[in-house]
């Protein structure tokens, strides 16, 4: 995904609903992360653009702490912004550090068939989701510079039963005018490494200049940290 700064929390006077806070905090539970013990990983990479294909070594401790041996700059942009986007996604965190900070309450019925709308009132960035079956079916943010909706077309289940998301889709609009800018499609595979599920390969496909893009990153032998 393209990195943005997340704009301040603001004020709310909406009254939170315990079924919101529930519900989301189910889903919350239902996703799969790696434990606070969880010190990090070593791994083989490569990164295919295109085409044009480096190989090299990482080491991933968290979303600002990612070391990469690849020397050609945008595979090196493109890996590193994946993991770091991984590590943030399956990193430890509590739900009242995250969503659960917000004053919670439903959007609507449910009867959208991706699920019935959860809003976070006082997230800066008009965020809500769509919950659905115990697991997050769309994702919803704004920024004064772009606006964003991760739809979640497919989840697989690890060991424990927690859910990972193996493909989703992301449509980028201009916020001024609801005009899309772009769309990029992620396949995820993972894989087993004592108690944690590993990125293994994550393709991406966008638009670039005018010309369709697909960009793959394939990691190998992982060791934890």
């Amino acid at each position: 995904m393209a990195t943005y700064t997340k704009p301040e929390d603001v004020q709310s006077t909406v009254e939170d609903d315990p079924q919101a806070r529930q519900a989301l905090e189910e889903v919350f539970s239902n996703t799969a992360r790696w434990d606070a013990g969880f010190k990090g990983f070593t791994a083989d990479v490569t990164v295919n653009i295109n085409g044009k294909e480096e190989q090299g070594t990482v080491t991933v401790k968290g979303p600002k702490a990612i070391e990469l041996s690849l020397q050609d700059e945008s595979m090196k942009e493109f890996a590193s912004e994946n993991l770091a986007s991984i590590a943030m996604h399956r990193g430890p965190r509590s739900f009242e550090e995250s969503d659960g900070k917000y004053k919670l309450t439903f959007g609507d019925d449910g009867t959208h068939p991706l699920g019935r709308a959860v809003v976070m009132g006082g997230d800066g960035m008009s965020s809500f989701y769509r919950i659905k079956e115990g697991r997050i079916r769309q994702i919803n943010r704004k920024t004064p510079h772009v606006a964003f909706s991760i739809n979640i077309e497919d989840s697989v289940k690890n060991a424990e039963g927690k859910f990972l998301t193996r493909n989703y889709t992301v449509y980028y609009f201009n916020p001024k005018d609801n005009s899309i800018k772009n769309v990029e499609s992620y396949t995820d595979d993972y894989t087993r490494v004592g108690n944690y599920d590993l990125p293994q390969q994550r393709r991406v496909i966008d638009v670039q200049n005018s010309e369709v893009v697909v960009s793959t990153m394939t990691l190998a032998n992982h060791k934890a940290l």
